[in-house]
């Protein structure tokens, strides 16, 4: 099958797309008076995109509920989002880990203890990590496996459930933090990758229901790119092997997710660009495989890399890190 024309064709209309779609950025204006006031509750909010977007709603006068697991983290974002002007009754913080489901109901309860309603959701926390499959025992675990599980998707199917009820009593929205490697596969992100494929199943089936249902609450489910926040560089073995394209800015990428409270797209790619490079070759390139393998192999190295991809991967400074920094390491259950 000739492929070169269905790409063509492909990446013409995602062009015309991309320069010509209506959607365009509110104004700091519009987004004060919108989100002036409402309740949003951030789950994976210490650091990173949750981070960011805390302080961008907090500017525009948003009361926020910031959730994550290090209670320090949580109390350094929350002292500068004050220290920025917010009142100090409009920020409050809960840490826990989702790997306990049973959390989640915890987290919407509190925030309608302390507000009283909830306006905007916002499930953002997840297990980041990398690693051949194959060659690191810890991640062929079932038991290692079932908590990536529970973190990365069960925990944000709970939150659904028990804050849709206090969404709907506000014409609210829901945020879903998902991944161009829910639509692709990734290599060296097999688990990763899976979460995100079964969260993009689950929500974007979960749309029809709230459409069919004729809910006041819309859904919106954010395919991102890489995002190069200070964690995730650290966590990217042996260097960057990314191109430019598909790298998004940390604050335009939090200002799009706050902006989707307002216009409540079914979905929001960041960035734009990457979704539909990355989109058509793996739908229209039958290389797709091999060129991901040799963009991720180590400079020098024979063959496809693999063994030297599996020893970089594997050191005892990269597992040290990763159990530090997201507590999804080896050894940390």
């Amino acid at each position: 099958m000739n492929y070169k024309v269905p790409l063509i064709i492909i990446l013409i209309s995602a062009s015309l797309y991309y320069f010509f779609s209506p959607a365009s950025p509110l104004s700091d204006k519009q987004l004060t008076e919108h989100l002036n006031g409402k309740v949003v509750l951030i789950c994976g909010a210490s650091s990173g995109i949750g981070e960011e977007l805390a302080y961008q709603l907090a500017a525009h006068g948003a009361k926020l509920v910031l959730v994550a697991r290090h209670q320090d983290k949580l109390d350094k974002v929350r002292t500068e989002i004050i220290k920025r002007g917010a009142p100090d009754e409009d920020v409050i913080t809960i840490s826990l880990d989702f790997s306990d489901m049973s959390k989640s109901k915890e987290v919407v309860d509190q925030t309608l203890e302390k507000f009283g309603g909830l306006d905007y959701l916002v499930s953002n926390h997840a297990a980041i990590f990398t690693g051949p499959f194959l060659a690191l025992p810890h991640l062929q675990d079932p038991e290692y496996i079932e908590k990536i599980f529970r973190v990365n998707l069960f925990s944000h199917i709970q939150l659904a459930v028990h804050a849709l009820s206090h969404l709907e009593k506000r014409n609210g929205h829901m945020y879903f933090t998902s991944s161009l490697a829910g639509e692709i596969p990734a290599y060296t992100s097999s688990l990763y990758c899976s979460t995100k494929h079964a969260m993009n199943g689950f929500f974007y089936s979960l749309q029809q229901e709230l459409l069919a249902r004729e809910s006041s609450v819309s859904l919106t489910i954010g395919s991102l790119g890489l995002i190069l926040t200070k964690e995730r560089s650290e966590l990217l073995p042996y260097g960057h092997p990314y191109p430019v394209w598909s790298k998004g800015s940390l604050e335009e990428c939090s200002r799009g997710i706050m902006e989707a409270y307002i216009t409540r797209p079914q979905t929001l790619t960041y960035p734009r660009i990457a979704g539909m490079i990355y989109r058509a070759n793996w739908y229209f390139d039958p290389h797709f495989h091999e060129g991901i393998i040799q963009r991720f192999k180590p400079k020098g190295t024979k063959g496809k890399g693999y063994k030297e991809v599996v020893e970089k991967g594997t050191s005892v400074d990269q597992r040290i890190k990763m159990g530090y920094q997201l507590g999804y390491g080896p050894g940390d259950k």
